[in-house]
């Protein structure tokens, strides 16, 4: 894949080291000292100069690229540079960085496809493990109210020891998977039983999960 990254500094840096898998990358990062730093440090090719112009992002090879990851210290040149590389480039998928929170929905009204904001992400997991020891979110959907979680059924639930299809489940609750305590996974099915200690991962909407924690995680 080639990935074209906007903004040059511990973000950037981090995110071509932990990446898992080999792909062209080109970073492009104003400051001239900074850009010779990530140049001597990583394997990635680097570029000085501003990243929201047509001119260095024709010379970084956008027009190419199959990803745009914008990760600057600036919500606006962060959303500048996802604006030009999907409406002037047309680049598949575009990622920013959200310094302000604030900027959150103004990012993806604005067209960018992924937005991301660290202190939202710390926010959401501190009010979760606060509020929802034990059941935790593995993945929000794409423009839905729902979440992917899972837990441990406790076995104080009413739920232990009984069938899928005969469990009155919280509203518009699902189970899609069930790992036994001995590493067992199965795809549930209306038969299965669900037992104390199994893991179970369910789709729900956001607004149900407190009432699935009470039921079935601190029953």
């Amino acid at each position: 894949m080639k990935l074209l990254i906007v903004g040059g500094g511990k973000v950037a840096f981090y995110l071509v080291m932990g990446l898992k898998r080999d792909h062209e990358i080109t970073i492009i990062e104003q400051d001239e000292s900074a850009a010779r730093e990530l140049a001597n440090r990583l394997s990635a090719s680097v570029i000085c100069g501003d990243g929201t112009t047509v001119e260095i992002l024709t010379a970084a090879g956008c027009g190419e690229a199959d990803m745009m990851v914008a990760v600057s210290g600036s919500d606006e040149v962060n959303l500048i540079a996802c604006q030009v590389a999907k409406k002037h480039f047309r680049v598949p998928m575009t990622i920013a960085r959200v310094n302000n929170p604030r900027n959150f929905e103004v990012m993806g009204a604005f067209g960018v496809d992924t937005v991301y904001s660290g202190t939202k992400v710390l926010a959401e997991m501190i009010e979760q493990e606060i509020e929802f020891t034990g059941l935790r979110v593995v993945h929000e959907i794409v423009n839905s109210d729902r979440v992917l979680c899972e837990f441990v059924l406790s076995d104080a639930s009413d739920a232990c020891g009984v069938a899928l299809q005969d469990y009155h489940f919280i509203k518009d609750m699902r189970v899609v998977l069930i790992t036994t305590n001995k590493g067992e996974v199965s795809t549930p099915v209306g038969s299965s039983v669900m037992k104390a200690g199994d893991t179970l991962m369910i789709i729900c909407p956001r607004k149900r999960m407190e009432a699935i924690w009470k039921g079935m995680v601190q029953a």
